[in-house]
């Protein structure tokens, strides 16, 4: 498995750091079973951000770039010229 490096505050690094040191474990083991355990205590939130982004997609490419670009719809449509549709394509 890869590892690569992430960027926390001086303060929870040290956090990180004491823990590991405690329970006689690697900092990476830390933070993964922090994340394991955020997963299952937060599991409602997820599924929250999971069914936000499926509406997010299922009103199509509009509603898309503007929740990436967080501005209004009716902002994406007036620079995009009427060029993108409100709705989903068709399939």
């Amino acid at each position: 498995m890869s590892r690569a490096p992430i960027k926390v505050d001086e303060q929870t690094k040290e956090r990180i750091r004491y823990l590991a040191a405690l329970i006689d474990t690697t900092q990476a083991d830390v933070v993964e079973r922090a994340v394991r355990e955020y997963v299952i205590r937060h599991a409602d939130l997820i599924d929250k951000g999971i069914d936000h982004a499926r509406s997010v997609l299922k009103a199509g490419e509009t509603a898309i770039a503007a929740h990436l670009l967080d501005i209004p719809t009716d902002a994406i449509r007036r620079v995009a010229g009427g060029q993108w549709s409100a709705t989903a394509p068709q399939a």
